[in-house]
């Protein structure tokens, strides 16, 4: 610029932007002139930054008159990473955390009781019936010397016994002994036996349930079946030599014939002609259920020398529960003894279950927070002491310092920690003693930029050049003065969905150069009055509250993009009710408005109600009830309400009801 100035006019162009004037040829005797409408020095830009922690505000507009002001405030995570609470809060005498937050970080599992309210932390004895475990004189977890306990439980199938007293000179011992039925489902004898080997089901035993029909005899004795001959009178049917039934051809005066008849635990068949050469041959085998009636699998097998049940078979219907072993391959019951760390219960050497006196275990488990610690032995003399301390990590996962301390009343962050967290950047001073946060003065030559009588930032009126309110620039060919126009902080896209060059309001007045914006908002109101033709009807005991009449409704609409096409609204409608009713001595009654909402559910809103006898009445009453909602762009809304009644006593007879319906809509 310096060589532009001379006799003759300058050849650089300096072009005037929104909001700005340029005055002037560029000659020594005609200068550029740029100027724009502000009617006080420009003051120096500032602005602040935020950080994850810290939320900087800056107020003020930089003059003398209105200085700037910066203020922090510690931002605190209303999300913590985990999902939890944050347990730092801010008071009016600063950031701190106390034992109530800290609390509420504990919780109580199996064996334990923690009350939030005090932080105390105790042991939690099991109601179960038979625990013997008690909270003992010095407060210790006391369990007698006898305190195993164990019982038998039977099933329909064993029989489980428990003697002994569980010590180790008279140990527990269980047995269980299968139960057999005496008198089966079906009414007859039971079939299996014990012996002093184990269950059996021998011949004999099946045998008997087996008789002879017509035809046929049956030795229960050996199980032997044969053909009974008839001794009438011309039987010619005889034994052969072979032992088969035998006819001479022609006797008896006709063919014989042999069917074959099953039973539901016998199948019987018959082959052979009956002939000399074929004779009838009859057969019987027993049926062994394949599905019996329980679901289960039938235990009785047969074999190619008869039917059996075994051991092995009979094993397969037990299985072992809770502290209990079995083994189906030899049919051993055993207790079963906890894994779990810290059992002190073990098998004894005489077999039996033995559980040693003082078996208490305590230990101590620490989380990333609590360092928990336990002393003692659990004794009388020498019980239980379980303490807990608040980890502070000291190298936290920033590499930084940790601000929380602990002194002799609790944890603690004061100012003097959070300060050193600050540092100052270019164009400020930061003072960590106090916390103090100033403007720092460039040293460089020719630096305009002063501290006024006030403490503010000054530029004295003289300075090369200012920049006034709603531009940005320094007037050079890569960053010309242009107008820089914004309102606020807030972002466009925040509620609302228009186009910011289609529907921006800010404008640009052509003779001052100033910028301005005409009004943004637009609001509406209306109210609006209803007589419901209701007639006067009378209307008795109730189940519940009823619409007086379906037809008597009132609605407040928005209809969408009403009063603009791209804001948000702020709609509010207000039905008040105007009610003239009589009734009848000790009627009893409830009056409101059932509210729907866009077309969805009715829900009622109770307003007035008479709920205890008295005499006959005529009164007016006037009540009202409101709904408010904020829409997005393009969003309608709807409340409709209906007058409704619910009699608990005697009649309400309605002689008007008038509803004044007020509307309020308003851009947001």
């Amino acid at each position: 610029m310096p060589k532009c100035c001379g006799a003759r006019s300058c050849n650089c162009t300096v072009t005037a932007g929104t909001g700005t004037t340029v005055n002037g040829d560029g000659s020594a005797s005609n200068p550029y002139i740029i100027s724009a409408d502000v009617a006080t020095p420009t003051p120096t830009p500032l602005g602040v930054t935020d950080t994850t922690t810290v939320d900087l505000t800056l107020t003020g507009t930089g003059t003398a008159g209105d200085p700037y002001d910066v203020s922090a405030a510690v931002v605190l995570d209303p999300a913590p990473p985990a999902g939890g609470t944050n347990l730092l809060q801010e008071g009016p005498d600063g950031l701190y955390v106390e034992c109530a937050d800290v609390r509420t970080c504990f919780s109580a599992g199996d064996g334990a009781a923690y009350d939030p309210a005090t932080g105390e932390i105790s042991a939690r004895v099991s109601a179960d019936a038979g625990n013997t475990t008690v909270i003992g004189g010095d407060g210790g977890l006391y369990t007698p010397a006898t305190s195993t306990a164990v019982q038998a439980t039977d099933t329909p199938s064993v029989d489980v016994t428990v003697s002994g007293t569980g010590t180790a000179g008279d140990p527990y011992d269980v047995s269980a002994a299968v139960r057999l039925d005496p008198t089966p489902p079906s009414g007859g004898a039971n079939l299996i036996e014990e012996g002093p080997d184990g269950l059996y089901v021998e011949c004999s035993d099946v045998r008997t349930c087996f008789s002879a029909g017509d035809g046929a005899a049956y030795d229960p004795a050996t199980g032997e079946i044969s053909a009974r001959i008839s001794a009438d009178a011309g039987n010619a049917v005889v034994f052969g030599t072979d032992g088969g039934l035998y006819a001479p051809t022609g006797g008896g005066g006709g063919s014989t014939v042999v069917q074959a008849g099953d039973t539901p635990t016998a199948n019987n068949t018959v082959t052979g002609t009956g002939s000399a050469a074929d004779p009838y041959i009859v057969s019987t085998d027993v049926i062994v259920d394949p599905a019996p009636p329980a679901g289960g699998t039938n235990l009785l097998q047969s074999g190619p020398d008869g039917l059996y049940v075994e051991c092995a078979d009979v094993r397969t219907c037990f299985s072992a529960g809770d502290g209990a072993a079995y083994d189906p391959a030899t049919g051993e019951i055993s207790a079963r003894v906890s894994a779990d760390a810290g059992n002190t219960t073990v098998i004894g050497t005489d077999g039996g279950l033995y559980t040693p006196a003082g078996t208490t275990a305590l230990e101590a488990a620490d989380t990333p927070t609590v360092d928990v610690t336990v002393t003692g032995t659990g004794s009388a003399a020498d019980p239980y002491q379980v303490a807990a301390a608040v980890i502070l990590d000291p190298t936290p996962p920033g590499g930084g310092t940790n601000l929380i301390e602990e002194g002799p009343d609790g944890l603690y962050v004061e100012c003097a920690d959070v300060r050193t967290c600050f540092s100052a950047g270019d164009g400020a001073a930061y003072t960590a003693g106090t916390g103090e946060i100033e403007a720092r003065l460039s040293a460089d030559a020719g630096n305009q930029v002063v501290f006024g009588a006030d403490g503010g930032l000054f530029v004295p009126p003289d300075a090369p050049l200012e920049i006034g309110c709603g531009l940005q620039g320094d007037g050079t060919a890569a960053t010309p003065l242009a107008a820089f126009p914004i309102a606020g902080s807030q972002p466009w896209t925040d509620d609302w969905d228009c186009d910011p060059v289609a529907n921006s309001t800010l404008k640009c007045d052509p003779s001052s150069g100033a910028l301005w914006t005409p009004p943004e908002h637009t609001s509406a109101a209306v109210t609006l009055q209803q007589n419901h033709p209701l007639g006067t009807p009378t209307i008795n005991v109730t189940a519940g509250f009823i619409l007086v009449d379906s037809n008597a409704w009132s609605q407040g609409t928005y209809t969408a993009d009403t009063l603009s096409a791209c804001r948000g609204v702020s709609f509010s409608t207000r039905f008040t009710g105007h009610v003239e009713l009589s009734w009848p001595a000790n009627a009893q009654w409830e009056l409101g408005y059932a509210v729907q909402i866009n077309g969805g559910a009715l829900g009622t809103r109770v307003m007035h109600g008479v709920y205890v006898n008295g005499p006959a009445r005529r009164e007016r009453y006037t009540f009202g009830v409101s709904q408010a909602a904020v829409l997005p762009p393009h969003t309608g809304y709807t409340v409709r309400v209906w007058p409704v009644v619910r009699v608990i006593a005697g009649s309400v007879t309605f002689q008007q009801w008038i509803t004044d319906t007020d509307l309020i809509a308003m851009t947001r």
